[in-house]
């Protein structure tokens, strides 16, 4: 049975056009294959219906057999009104406006699954204003506006702005450095850099999703302006100072993450066209990294302040100040571009590449807040950090009245509006353990970021009833979500792709 599927694929061309302007849907298989068309529900089995326009009767797909669905390119048919949400134990981000809350439970307004009524132990935290300024960039949802990078520039495949480079190569040729598959994008060999122009204001904050194999070696390029020299002044070899790094990022910021420690390097050009990286001097580098595993990985800097900080699992790490003066060069990042690339672990007789996956890849402006609220996380206070970058509070929150959360201190009350209020991380010895997953689990995702998972009931093109272990029975409006993802387990081996 297991041949079934790629026999059947053979069958249809690998592309669909979307009729009438409306993007069409992706069924994404486990064993890679894709077929582009139309979503048209859920059914007992659990089944996915699926239509394309040169066949007749829709096709039914067993879930066990997908990976994801991929609804209209990755495009919400309406986006969220805001970005508030509320995490749960099980991991899930619920994307809503709170609306009350008590010493028991909570109320949230949702406009993609309705009104819900969640138990505060089953909360982690609640954002009412996450991410402190403009969203910039989330996902990857697609391929779309990345593009590989090499340090030669007679290998390099192509050029910010371009045409996104494919994962798949003419037959004769190398593959990419570089591939994308279901949400993530993927790193096997080779030394090109995955790059996308987001335009990072002066203030900005990056965080994305790293996986990897066998002691990691990233660099992380952030504040990236892709330049080179003109041709009378081409990057001359200089092997011992690292000339790869500006000819892929040009004028930038780079931050080399290894499993035990981290570097951060200005990189660029001199006057003459020479590469130049420089090391910053940091009075900590400790990154303490596993040789196999994964990470949240958090970049906050400032081009007007110079201040720069890496937080790995939401916990501060390193901070580096840079030079403030008025000058053009004292601050090295001059573009608004972000980078990574896999470096190169040499051992005796032979070089290697490590395995590296990237994903939940987010760009915003930054507030100037300081410290994530989950690195003040304790296990009997709850934690409340506000829009204005600078205060937290800790104590017990008691409920929210007239949209004002309460909290009792230990030598005095508060009260917060709302709106000013960042987020809030609960105590954890006050959280419920979360239950094992159920096998046949489905997560409705969202954009920017949100999700919610349960065992999926039934469903049409514009609509899902999921029975959640949290929120119970509830129907999930997908007009607002963006892809169905049926291989969800939290195991790192099990979401790795198969071929690694």
């Amino acid at each position: 049975m297991k041949r079934l599927v790629p026999i059947l694929l053979l069958g249809f061309p690998a592309v669909a056009a979307a009729q009438d302007g409306v993007p069409g849907d992706l069924l994404r298989f486990t064993n890679g294959d894709r077929l582009d068309g139309h979503f048209e529900g859920l059914k007992q089995g659990p089944s996915v219906m699926w239509r394309r326009d040169d066949v007749n009767a829709p096709l039914d797909f067993k879930t066990t057999q997908l990976r994801q669905v991929v609804l209209r390119s990755a495009r919400p048919a309406k986006p969220l009104p805001d970005f508030s949400s509320v995490g749960l134990v099980n991991g899930d981000r619920i994307p809503g406006t709170l609306t009350g809350m008590d010493a028991e439970e909570l109320t949230l307004e949702t406009t993609c699954a309705g009104p819900l009524t969640i138990r505060r132990k089953d909360v982690t935290m609640i954002s009412p204003n996450p991410l402190g300024g403009k969203l910039l960039y989330s996902g990857p949802f697609s391929d779309e506006g990345w593009t590989l990078a090499a340090m030669n520039q007679e290998d390099e495949p192509a050029a910010p702005g371009d045409k996104a480079t494919k994962p798949e190569s003419d037959e004769g040729k190398k593959p990419p450095s570089w591939s994308y598959s279901s949400g993530a994008w993927y790193h096997r060999q080779g030394p090109a850099a995955l790059v996308r122009d987001v335009r990072m204001p002066d203030r900005a904050l990056m965080r994305f999703q790293i996986a990897w194999k066998s002691r990691l070696a990233l660099a992380i390029a952030f504040h990236a302006d892709f330049k080179k020299p003109d041709k009378d002044g081409q990057p001359r070899s200089d092997s011992s100072n690292g000339p790869g790094l500006p000819q892929m990022f040009g004028n930038a910021y780079v931050m080399n993450l290894y499993t035990g420690y981290v570097i951060l390097n200005r990189c660029g050009y001199d006057a003459n066209g020479k590469p130049v990286l420089e090391r910053i001097q940091s009075s900590a580098t400790n990154a303490r990294l596993p040789e196999t595993g994964e990470a949240t990985v958090e970049i906050r800097c400032n081009r007007k302040s110079g201040e720069i900080a890496l937080f790995i699992n939401d916990e501060f790490a390193v901070q580096w100040t840079e030079g403030t003066g008025e000058g053009e060069d004292s601050y090295a990042g001059r573009g608004g571009g972000i980078g990574f690339q896999v470096q190169t672990l040499s051992t005796p007789g032979q070089s290697t590449s490590v395995p590296v996956r990237i994903s939940d890849v987010m760009v915003s402006e930054w507030n100037g807040m300081p410290d994530a609220a989950r690195s003040l996380q304790t296990n009997d206070q709850d934690i409340v950090l506000l829009t204005n970058g600078t205060d937290r509070f800790s104590g017990e929150i008691t409920g929210m009245k007239k949209n004002r959360i309460q909290l009792k201190g230990r030598y005095a009350d508060f009260e917060f509006p709302l709106e000013d209020v960042a987020e809030i991380r609960f105590a954890r010895n006050r959280q419920a353990k979360p239950l094992p997953a159920a096998t046949e689990q489905v997560q409705v995702r969202f954009l920017p970021f949100g999700r919610i998972s349960g065992t999926a009931a039934e469903g049409t093109h514009s609509s899902v009833i999921l029975n959640s272990p949290i929120l119970g029975k509830m129907k999930v409006d997908l007009d607002y979500s963006v892809m169905l993802d049926f291989k969800n387990t939290n195991s790192f081996l099990d979401e790795w792709d198969p071929q690694f």
